[in-house]
């Protein structure tokens, strides 16, 4: 008796173990609690389980699947068999999914976005990025005249990936400024206040007495900078507005990989003069020149892990690309030939083919959406592969933009990650701004 009720027990809990996970194996069988499709497109869902189930929504609306349209009346439907879904206007609908048409399987979201089209770029760009506050990237010490050390920074609590704002009620320039002002108030013998940004986020005010090193100069013992420069390749504007995004992962300091918040930067033209090719084991790079407000083609208003975003003050030419062309939803990409664009000689972008070797799953913004595999011969001629300066190259199939490379693998230079072009396009105002211009109308 007591090992029937063991047993028993055991049963109750597996199932409750199989209820509690459902969800998650659901969404990594492909049946989601939400997706995104574009308004107008059929949007395949794959989802590969083998039974029946019956859909239904209690709102009226445009949303199809396969062919026909949802409602409250219960659609039956095999989900062994791709899911079509289509709709001719933007909304939010929500599913019931059944077994059997009773026992509960879903809840469902489907977001309809408005069709967004933007023209891809390839476009080499200079970069130049600089912080909101001067960013603390390493702590040290002084020698003073009695060659002892101090830390007077360390001991008032800076640390590093904190930002310095002002000192004493003044607001600071840049790294070099930072330098002549404590040691100014150094020299007077007074004290600094500062004001500093936490990584957290939280504003703090610091006392520190600056310290007279042996060499003459007052100091506080720290490594600071105030923003990053470089190359990359711009991924897509939008011509009536001129948003853009480019690079398509986040600028970092390069000492601490700490994201560098915007204060101000602008993109401007870059000439590619030569290739450093990608070896295993050993990235590659473009070489790039460019100037500071020379060929500016826009500005700079963030930066994230999905790339830098801003306006363009000049619509560039494309040799490729006359009119916009859609944004593909994550759905809409498929394993299978595509193309990029890209700069390898001066400024004049080239088409070249890849391969997309894996589309992953998303449902949500996130990095890494694509493995992608150079192809092209002339291309691995001359780069060896993916190189740096190509993050942000777009990437399109179909006749729609769905990406842009972002990463190279370091054991193999010929396959890399790319981003979803849908997640780009979402840090931009674009999807904002059709969507209240397809209410207006």
């Amino acid at each position: 008796m007591k090992k029937y009720k063991r047993v028993v027990v055991i049963n109750l809990l597996l199932l409750l173990i199989c209820f509690l996970s459902l969800p998650r194996v659901l969404i990594f069988l492909g049946l989601p609690d939400n997706c995104q499709i574009f308004e107008g497109n059929k949007t395949p869902l794959k989802i590969n389980l083998p039974f029946n189930v019956s859909i239904r929504s209690n709102q009226q609306g445009n949303l199809k699947i396969n062919g026909q349209k949802l409602s409250q009346h219960e659609l039956n439907i095999n989900l062994s068999n791709p899911i079509a879904l289509q709709a001719s206007s933007v909304g939010e609908y929500n599913l019931d999914f059944k077994l059997f048409g009773l026992i509960p399987l879903r809840k469902m979201v489907v977001n309809v976005l408005p069709q967004v089209k933007v023209i891809p770029g390839g476009q080499a760009i200079g970069v130049i990025l600089k912080s909101d506050g001067i960013m603390v990237v390493r702590n040290s010490y002084i020698i003073g005249e009695n060659q002892q050390k101090y830390f007077p920074a360390k001991e008032a609590d800076i640390e590093v990936g904190d930002s310095l704002l002002e000192v004493n009620h003044v607001e600071i320039k840049n790294k070099y400024h930072l330098a002549r002002l404590i040691n100014e108030y150094g020299k007077k013998g007074e004290s600094l206040r500062f004001k500093i940004r936490k990584k957290s986020g939280e504003v703090q005010f610091k006392e520190i007495t600056p310290i007279k090193s042996k060499d003459g100069f007052y100091m506080i013992g720290i490594y600071v900078d105030d923003g990053a420069t470089g190359v990359g390749t711009m991924s897509f504007y939008e011509p009536k507005n001129g948003y853009y995004g480019a690079l398509g992962h986040m600028i970092t300091e390069a000492n601490t990989q700490l994201k560098i918040d915007v204060g101000e930067g602008e993109i401007v033209r870059a000439n590619i003069s030569g290739i450093n090719q990608s070896h295993d084991g050993l990235p590659g790079e473009k070489l790039g020149t460019f100037f500071n407000g020379q060929g500016m083609l826009g500005n700079i208003t963030k930066n994230n892990s999905f790339g830098i975003y801003g306006r363009l003050s000049i619509s560039p030419k494309h040799p490729y690309f006359k009119e916009a062309i859609p944004v593909a939803s994550p759905l809409e990409i498929k394993e299978g030939p595509a193309k990029i664009y890209t700069v390898l000689h001066g400024g004049e972008i080239e088409e070249f083919n890849i391969e997309i070797e894996k589309v992953r799953r998303q449902y949500e913004p996130a990095e890494k959406g694509l493995i992608i595999r150079i192809v092209d011969s002339r291309l691995l001629s001359q780069t060896g592969g993916i190189v740096q300066g190509m993050s942000g190259s777009p990437i399109v199939q179909d006749d729609k933009l769905v990406g842009a490379i972002t990463h190279v693998f370091v054991n193999d230079s010929t396959r890399g990650y790319g981003i979803l072009a849908q997640w780009m396009i979402m840090q931009t105002d674009l999807l904002e701004k059709n969507v209240a211009k397809e209410f207006a109308s």
